[in-house]
């Protein structure tokens, strides 16, 4: 579980501080929620047990836009 913690808050730190959510036409939260979690487990499974954050984020990112994903501003509320 400590491995995997460093990645979440550097997934969740930069969202935050972009401001940014994933979009897909027609799709709905559980299929953010299916495709991210698949993503997230391919950018663990490629780092092995290492810890670079920076590198799985890549990696997610771009599992995300394979899947049709793309990244945009969040709305203000």
């Amino acid at each position: 579980m400590r491995v995997l913690m460093p990645f979440a808050v550097a997934v969740a730190l930069a969202a935050c501080a972009q401001d940014v959510v994933w979009t897909k036409p027609d799709a709905t939260e559980q299929d953010l929620a299916r495709d991210s979690d698949g993503c997230r487990s391919q950018a663990y499974a490629s780092q092995g047990m290492t810890t670079d954050a920076q590198r799985q984020l890549v990696i997610y990112q771009s599992c995300m836009e394979g899947k049709g994903w793309h990244r945009a501003q969040a709305p203000k509320s």
